[in-house]
């Protein structure tokens, strides 16, 4: 009985050691692709920089970008590694119990047969039931001998199972050491590619680190942006609270605040394809040393020139930069989304549009040197962490 209790024990317990790493695996298959996904990405957002300038500050972004996935790759790989020896293991040692359990069972099986053979011979079946003193003892005999047969047949058909089990476990075992080599021949590729990847990051901070004037200058133009976006967004809510002296949402603007706030996490991203070069926040300059950038949003670079609200709402204010790039804030009852760094738009202030309506174009068709998104959200003064409320792909 302990010993049927026991082996119960270590049947569920592997059961749910092999259940966990189904799951892990499955995870960790997930963000692989995710990951070569977004990789793939950066990739044609690079060819499109490239193709009108080379060693640039936003070329250097999604080389760092690329370098970062390439690293993450590489270690989920590992990890994927280290996960499939374990499930081999953990086969080999499935296979060694269902071995064992085979031949208990083949050996009751010899047993029964070796029962069955001496009944044979010592009686004869039919003078046997013959025998019987009364049709109690009839009955009994044959359910006896009906019991053999059912014993053996189970034996039997138990054995053709755990034989199934050996030889689906044997294939389970090649196919994981099978995997684990494809493995670590996508691995060297990985290397192989991150090398690359880092050959060029370095090159570009070379030249970079000879421009340094002129990236002081960029930094400077792109702070006078982003302090003109942030003057004139509070601008916009002081004037709408001017007008709004009760400072309460209408009935309609409480329901899209409402609906905008429940798809934290979810909402589409603003253009089609696309991956985040910059986070939120404060964060070092890449080149300049001691200085940091302040977003207050993200940076999406991407090969879609075609910009689109990420929910229901109505345009509040477009802008015109000195260098003649365009900023639209949409309002979404009592959040705004800022989309900036557009080279043409298609709407006009107080146009209501609805999630995934097209806004305006990121960059001339003849000149992508402007493939990068500046992506704001706003809930009235607060500045909110776009990353945290866009779907991952």
């Amino acid at each position: 009985m302990t010993g049927n209790i026991h082996k119960y024990s270590c049947c569920v317990f592997l059961f749910l050691v092999c259940l966990l790493d189904g799951q892990n695996h499955k995870l960790l298959l997930e963000k692989k692709h995710n990951l070569i996904k977004e990789s793939k990405e950066l990739s044609k957002a690079l060819i499109g920089i490239q193709s009108n300038q080379k060693h640039t500050i936003e070329e250097l972004a999604l080389v760092n970008k690329r370098v970062n996935i390439q690293e993450n790759i590489l270690e989920l790989l590992e990890k994927e590694v280290q996960l499939l020896i374990t499930e081999q293991t953990q086969t080999e040692q499935e296979l060694q119990e269902i071995v064992k359990q085979l031949e208990s069972v083949k050996e009751s099986y010899r047993h029964l047969i070796r029962q069955t053979n001496q009944l044979n011979l010592s009686y004869n079946r039919l003078l046997f039931f013959l025998s019987s003193t009364n049709f109690n003892q009839l009955i009994r005999r044959a359910y006896h001998f009906r019991q053999i047969e059912i014993n053996r047949r189970k034996k039997y058909e138990e054995i053709q199972k755990l034989q199934s089990q050996v030889k689906n476990k044997k294939s389970l075992i090649i196919e994981k050491k099978a995997s684990q080599v494809d493995l670590t021949f996508a691995k060297q590729e990985e290397i192989n590619a991150l090398n690359q990847i880092k050959s060029s990051q370095k090159e570009t901070i070379s030249f970079l680190k000879t421009k340094e004037d002129s990236l002081s200058l960029a930094l400077r133009l792109k702070e006078q942006q982003t302090k003109k976006i942030t003057k004139e967004i509070l601008a916009l809510l002081e004037a709408e609270k001017s007008k709004n002296k009760s400072n309460n949402l209408t009935p309609e603007a409480r329901i899209l605040s409402s609906n905008f706030s429940s798809n934290k996490g979810r909402l589409p991203w603003p253009v089609s394809k696309g991956v985040l070069i910059s986070q939120f926040g404060k964060n070092p300059h890449p080149i300049l040393s001691g200085i940091t950038i302040m977003n207050n949003g993200v940076e999406i670079a991407t090969n879609n020139n075609r910009v689109r609200s990420v929910f229901d709402g109505q345009i509040s204010r477009i802008l015109v930069l000195p260098n003649g790039l365009k900023v639209v804030i949409i309002r979404h009852g009592e959040y705004l989304t800022v989309y900036s760094n557009l080279y043409d738009v298609n709407i006009q202030n107080g146009q209501k549009i609805k999630t995934k309506d097209y806004i305006g174009t990121l960059y001339n068709d003849k000149n992508k040197k402007n493939n990068i998104l500046g992506f704001q959200i706003w809930k009235d003064r607060e500045k909110l962490n776009p990353s945290q409320w866009l779907s991952s792909y």
